[in-house]
């Protein structure tokens, strides 16, 4: 247990009262379903949290609420021995006495021995709380779409706290790191890469916004060691004081020597040295090879030349390793462990005994019917074997761990079955193109599978939800996209017209993750098999969950995209959604003239749609534009357009004669510019009261809006509080800043500079990665004003020759 500077408010009574009302408002915050009460309660536990780390006199030193040790190592181990990395290893010994950098990072290509070291190490000091994550087990690709969801579930299961995706990601980000840091852990973000932006154009900025407010928070504590592998670096982490960023090379010619002998390969230094040159000092591909040699050519190193060139091109990170896996496919050719490979390489990360059971149990022409008799009669039979027949079944998983060393092992979790990423690769590869039909056909059993292994047949939760975005992945890499859209996506996980996923749950990031596999090329062309009418629909949810995680550039193609084809199939309905989306997208990012554009189209749309819906919703989207473009000409149509929208609102609801949610919050944005305040408030408080008292399906957002806009105009915190955590919640990155910049301009009229400054901070944390260039510039004319009063309230007399920042 750590030390802990402990407050003279420290009693024992005060704790546990502190505890037991926590413990009921946990309950009571579960068991609620109205939006607006989840907040206010939410509001009153961080309340009692923060007086209960008062009451424990908890610092920068935290007191662990719970002696409990935390270990969960879901680091692969490959067998052999390690050598080198003395620098690595010193870095790494420094940093967890404290010496060195809190956060250290790891950068390196795949297979080159990130996984490895940190392994080694562990071992090694064996620190007493560990949390170790692989996420090369959701997939090697960088541009692979994947959710930090399981991770977090995870940990927090660990913890032993509830882990609830209602709340932001960012509020789980935060949450989690004061976890880690009462413990004192150390925590190991294993091949980070498919969690971060690394394409064309793109600095390694994190996608996921839970993960990001992790290691922001880290950044600024002391207890925990963070150590990250990846193949690119974390753009949030540069040129941060604390964190360390170490470019990992290929081994040392002399420890790859060293290597291929502890291998059982025979030859002189000159010869080995030669070898290990020929294979790049690649770690992974050493490791293969002394591996081969040993076991196939009688450790000979000079007949290595025998493995042959490879057959297909392959880049220069996995060409080497690729070359000895050619072999041993040659090798292992009519075997069960051949099948084992190829099964393994129709996944992206470790799969439970079980599941491979059921592929084999399928009896797939040329995959897995096996040329022994007894293989085929023990899947028929599963669990019931005869002692031979287990033992002859543990030999194959045994073969490929012990004497080929092709699989790895998970700590305490022998159920598993996985290899390296590079492995995975080349056998998946191989087997979809040599044998696309069986490819297909092993798919399409797991999508079967997946699709009926939930219990509920709506799951309640994304955690729920795991099995059905498994059966989308190998529904759509079986060609089976449509099914899996309508069986799967449509009806488990969006649940028809609601948008569960996103709009009750706010799970943005595991949306967009499922979303992918609907694309042949992300994030323009969806999947050739889909319906025209549902192509168009898949281009616009990428777009609109892009646009809610703050990837705003990336979203413009794929709404391009769908409001073209949905025009050339004449669905002007949702033609008008999707141009108001991109009207709505292109105004964030500046571009207000396409904003217009968009926005006249949407409007032109919905008259031919005929919805009266959509005609007053797409006025507002482009009185909206008009409006931020703010001549005097275009304000006056703007105006005009409200108006219009309004009538329009009364002929659809006439018991709702106003504009309300997004409509109505655009409505008064333009009304409080022209400082019409009383009619803001009594529209707002109107808006608020239809979704507290009338519509009770109301989203995060329904309610986020209208306090955003009584706080503004009343320049109450109370409200602005309340809104900026709503839109958290909600999950929404773009609307997001306009809470964070109305809260900022309040905490500097009421000279609360730290907090406006955190809140600034935080907007432009947000929008500048995302191009929010109108975020942008907002935050640029506050921190002017913020600063100009600053310098004001201290007394500096200011520069006669400028303008107040406030007239400007």
């Amino acid at each position: 247990m750590s030390d802990a500077v402990l407050s003279p408010s420290h009693s024992p009574e005060r704790v546990e009262r502190l505890k037991t009302i926590l413990s009921a408002l946990y309950k009571q915050y579960d068991l609620e379903t109205r939006v607006e009460d989840k907040l206010r309660i939410k509001a009153s536990i961080d309340e009692q949290e923060a007086e209960l780390k008062q009451a424990l006199g908890i610092h920068q030193s935290n007191l662990p609420l719970t002696a409990k040790r935390i270990h969960s190592d879901r680091l692969p181990t490959v067998k052999g021995a390690f050598f080198g990395r003395e620098e690595e290893l010193k870095l790494l010994e420094a940093a967890w006495k404290g010496e060195g950098a809190r956060i250290i990072q790891f950068i390196a290509a795949g297979g080159t021995g990130k996984t490895k070291l940190i392994r080694h190490w562990l071992d090694k000091t064996e620190p007493n709380n560990v949390i170790a994550w692989s996420f090369y087990s959701q997939g090697s690709s960088e541009d692979k779409q994947t959710s930090a969801t399981p991770f977090f579930s995870h940990v927090f299961d660990k913890f032993g706290v509830v882990y609830d995706s209602t709340r932001s990601p960012e509020a789980l980000g935060e949450q989690l790191a004061d976890l880690l840091q009462r413990q004192r852990c150390v925590l190991v973000l294993d091949g980070l890469e498919p969690l971060q932006h690394a394409g064309k154009g793109m600095r390694g900025e994190l996608k996921d916004r839970a993960l990001k407010q992790l290691l922001k928070s880290l950044v600024a504590q002391t207890q925990c060691l963070c150590i990250i592998t990846t193949r690119i670096a974390v753009h949030e982490l540069c040129d941060r004081a604390q964190v360390l960023s170490h470019d990992l090379h290929n081994l040392a010619v002399a420890d790859g020597v060293r290597l291929l002998r502890s291998l059982g390969v025979k030859g002189s230094d000159k010869e080995l040295s030669q070898a290990v040159r020929d294979y790049g000092c690649h770690a992974l591909a050493l490791n293969l090879l002394g591996n081969a040699l040993s076991t196939y050519l009688g450790g000979e190193v000079v007949k290595r030349d025998t493995l042959g060139e490879l057959m297909d091109e392959y880049d220069e990170t996995g060409r080497h390793a690729f070359r000895v896996m050619q072999a041993y496919e040659r090798w292992l050719a009519g075997t069960p462990e051949l099948q084992v490979l190829y099964l393994l390489g129709l996944f992206d990360h470790p799969i439970e005994i079980e599941v491979l059971e059921v592929l084999l149990a399928a009896d797939i022409p040329h995959l897995t019917t096996a040329p022994k008799r007894w293989w085929h009669r023990v899947l028929k039979r599963k669990h019931q074997f005869t002692t031979q027949e287990r033992k002859k079944w543990q030999s194959v998983i045994h073969s490929l761990r012990e004497q080929h060393h092709l699989l790895s092992n998970h700590q305490g979790r022998g159920e598993l079955l996985d290899c390296h990423p590079l492995i995975r690769e080349y056998f998946g590869r191989q087997l979809a193109r040599q044998q696309p039909d069986a490819w297909r056909q092993a798919h399409e059993v797991l999508y079967q599978y997946y699709k009926h292994l939930p219990e509920k047949k709506l799951p309640d939760t994304v955690e729920e939800m795991q099995p059905l975005f498994a059966a989308v992945a190998h529904g759509c890499a079986a060609g089976l996209h449509q099914h899996a859209l309508d069986e799967v996506y449509w009806t488990g996980i969006r649940r028809e017209g609601e948008a569960y996923i996103v709009h009750k749950l706010g799970a943005f990031s595991d949306d967009l993750a499922g979303v992918a596999h609907f694309f042949t090329i992300p994030w323009s062309v969806p999947a050739a098999d889909l319906s025209e009418y549902d192509k168009a629909v898949i281009l616009n949810w990428a777009g609109f969950s892009l646009r809610a995680l703050g990837r705003l550039r990336e979203a413009v193609e794929p709404i391009k995209a769908g409001v073209k084809l949905l025009v050339g199939n004449k669905k002007w309905k949702n033609a008008a959604i999707a141009a108001s989306n991109l009207s709505e997208i292109q105004l964030t990012l500046g571009d207000i003239h396409a904003a217009i554009e968009s926005a006249r189209a949407s409007v032109d749309y919905a008259e031919q749609s005929g919805n009266l819906f959509e005609r007053m919703s797409d006025r507002t989207a482009l009185a909206d534009a008009l409006h931020q473009a703010g001549e005097a000409a275009s304000v006056q149509e703007a105006l005009a357009l409200f108006q219009a929208a309004e009538q329009i609102q009364q002929e659809i609801q006439p018991e709702y004669p106003r504009l309300y949610l997004l409509k109505g919050f655009r409505y008064c944005d333009l009304l409080l510019a022209q400082e019409q305040v009383a009619e803001v408030v009594e529209r707002a408080e109107y808006d608020l009261d239809c979704w507290e008292n009338h519509f009770t399906n109301g989203s995060l957002l329904s309610f986020s809006l209208p306090k955003l806009t009584l706080g503004r105009a009343l320049s109450q915190e109370s409200y602005l509080n309340q809104a900026v955590e709503g839109l958290r919640a909600a999950g929404t990155q773009h609307h997001l800043p306009r809470g964070l910049l109305a809260r900022a301009q309040y905490y500097r009229h009421t000279q609360d500079y730290p907090k406006a400054h955190t809140d600034l901070q935080e907007v432009y944390d947000i929008a500048e990665p995302s191009g929010m260039r109108l975020h942008l510039t907002d935050y640029h004319l506050e921190m002017a004003r913020l600063l100009w009063a600053e310098q004001d309230a201290r007394g500096v007399e200011l520069p006669p020759s400028q303008p107040s920042p406030e007239v400007a």
